[in-house]
């Protein structure tokens, strides 16, 4: 049934869920009030374009995909400079940090993440430790940058790995680590990481793997970073790169099912019946596993916000799930993740075929018996539609075709 016009939608957040559930309620033909609460003001950031900005690829105003008149476009009460603060489910409102509150008869939370920072000594208090996930984190580094020699990028994630390309292209001594075993542990296959840690090597990237920061010291230079084995490096600044948390701390986590984030169902819905979650706040359906599992994109949060407010607005959509799958340039390379290379059992097993500097690229591609499960791809990537498709689908695959011989 669709929502009576006098209704209210509350949104919390100003991200690319909370914009796509606006358009979502809006184009499924809800007349009410929609009031979008935020920390920040001003038209939504996309974080996942920070770096192609700082590289010189994209300018300022593109970061901001919906424009500054979105909100006027699509009738929205703003209440900018004052976040959620608590939220009763049950009663239907949301207290603001300001202390007023609003009142719903329907709710979506996309209030996204923040960045983690690690527990080091000297680091969450210094003025010389940036992260990359704001618009003002990004006009921070692009400053400091400017008059940079040397930079501590601290984590080996995407957007460590982005960073420390960018910094390097700029002419900046930069020292990549991590405590894990390799660079991107969440989606590299350790064969992968080695191709990619050589490359980033060869173009004067010094990395260290299995290697912690213990301690950080700021003075009139910049920061004295210390390593084990009494080992210490001054710096310009240090880089956060250790991933993210998503921003649930005014939850009553009695009235709401929290895993590592929010659950919600393919409704977008979560276990309070009126109250909806999307994007970097939630937990939604993993299609390759059937689990409900943090899957942290711009896309896959745009996809969840719509869904959430085609729902609210009181007809039906459903959001299938997604498949993991990251695509990004690195220097004169491009590398690719789909699906899980992480898997281990008995019936698993690896097939890699090419080098990156190859004609066809590097495959490197993970099988639950003969069912394709998880893919890295360095270049050579004009198959990466039917791989997707292959383990989206759960197919078998033929050991005696070639590699890119997928069924489309």
């Amino acid at each position: 049934m669709k929502p009576a016009t006098g209704q209210h939608i509350v949104i919390l957040g100003n991200g690319g869920a909370a914009a796509h559930a606006v358009m979502g309620a809006r184009s499924a033909g809800f007349e009410g009030a929609i009031h979008l609460v935020s920390d920040t003001g001003g038209p939504a950031f996309n974080p996942m374009l920070a770096p192609y900005y700082l590289k010189g690829r994209l300018s300022w105003k593109h970061c901001f995909p919906f424009g500054p008149d979105f909100y006027r476009r699509y009738d929205v009460t703003c209440h900018f400079g004052s976040g959620a603060a608590a939220l009763d489910a049950v009663n239907q409102s949301v207290q603001l940090k300001n202390g007023s509150t609003l009142a719903y008869d329907q709710c979506l939370i996309a209030t996204g993440a923040s960045a983690v920072i690690p527990p080091v000594p000297g680091l969450r208090d210094s003025s010389c430790a940036f992260t990359l996930r704001t618009a003002d984190n990004t006009l921070q580094i692009e400053k400091a940058m400017h008059s940079t020699k040397k930079v501590v990028v601290l984590g080996a994630s995407l957007v460590g790995v982005k960073l420390a390309e960018i910094l390097q292209r700029k002419g900046t001594r930069v020292i990549l680590l991590d405590v894990a075993s390799q660079l991107l542990p969440r989606g590299a296959h350790p064969e992968t990481a080695a191709r990619l840690q050589a490359y980033f090597q060869d173009r004067g990237i010094e990395i260290r793997i299995g290697c912690s920061m213990e301690g950080m010291e700021q003075d009139e230079e910049g920061v004295c970073c210390f390593f084990p084995d009494e080992v210490m490096e001054q710096a310009d600044f240090v880089a956060v790169c250790t991933g993210i948390r998503p921003n649930i701390e005014f939850l009553d986590k009695r009235q709401v099912a929290v895993d590592l984030a929010i659950l919600v169902d393919d409704h977008m819905q979560t276990s309070a019946g009126t109250l909806y979650a999307a994007g970097d706040v939630c937990q939604g359906l993993n299609r390759q596993t059937g689990r409900q599992e943090w899957l942290g994109t711009w896309g896959n949060a745009c996809y969840q916000g719509r869904t959430a407010g085609i729902n609210m607005a009181g007809k039906t959509a459903v959001h299938p799930g997604l498949v993991p799958q990251h695509v990004s340039p690195f220097f004169d390379w491009t590398y690719a993740q789909i699906g899980d290379v992480h898997r281990q059992g008995k019936n698993i097993h690896v097939k890699m075929a090419g080098e990156p500097e190859s004609e066809k690229g590097f495959n490197l591609f993970v099988f639950e018996d003969e069912v394709l499960i998880g893919a890295n791809l360095i270049n050579g990537l004009e198959h990466i539609g039917s791989i997707k498709k292959a383990i989206t689908l759960g197919r078998s695959w033929d050991p005696s075709k070639p590699m890119i011989d997928w069924p489309t």
